[in-house]
């Protein structure tokens, strides 16, 4: 499968993700992934840099076709994802509130539950803010990032 990789060198990060939204759509593309590796949410300037980016992919316009007519909730981003270590226990919870209010987060991906001790920041994650989570990373390749689930995930944790 071919990947297209759009880059700026010293671009504005939201100008970069505009550009990249805008290329996929022209080229027909299903999806977009917009990388906004190493923020954290003490670093403000980062995180006004993220609610930027969003505003700004939104300007994009809607996502469709002939076959597949536009609504307004075609709108990009259609998903907002959130990596986080679960190593990080309580920080990890922290992270996800900070992200979820200022970018409405809609998943997930928990890496380094290798151990259950690691898997309770999930139950908290649940209580607090319930966002799905889609993967779960459970070592270092990438055959160790699984598609979580919750059941078997609880039987782990209490067996």
């Amino acid at each position: 499968t071919a990947v297209d990789i759009v880059s700026q060198d010293g671009g504005d990060p939201a100008a970069v993700a505009f550009d990249a939204v805008t290329a996929g759509k022209a080229r027909g593309r299903d999806v977009v992934l917009v990388d906004t590796a190493g923020r954290l949410p003490t670093q403000l300037h980062l995180m006004e840099e993220l609610k930027k980016i969003k505003r700004v992919i939104q300007k994009a316009g809607p996502i469709g076709s002939p076959d597949n007519p536009v609504i307004s909730s075609d709108l990009p981003p259609h998903e907002v994802l959130l990596v986080i270590d679960g190593n990080t226990g309580q920080n990890a919870l922290t992270q996800v509130k900070t992200f979820d209010d200022a970018l409405g987060l809609t998943g997930l991906i928990v890496t380094k539950l290798d151990g259950t001790a690691k898997g309770g920041v999930l139950a908290a994650i649940a209580r607090e803010r319930p966002i799905p989570v889609y993967f779960i990373g459970v070592g270092e390749k990438l055959e160790d990032l699984e598609t979580f689930n919750a059941r078997e995930f609880a039987l782990a944790l209490l067996s």
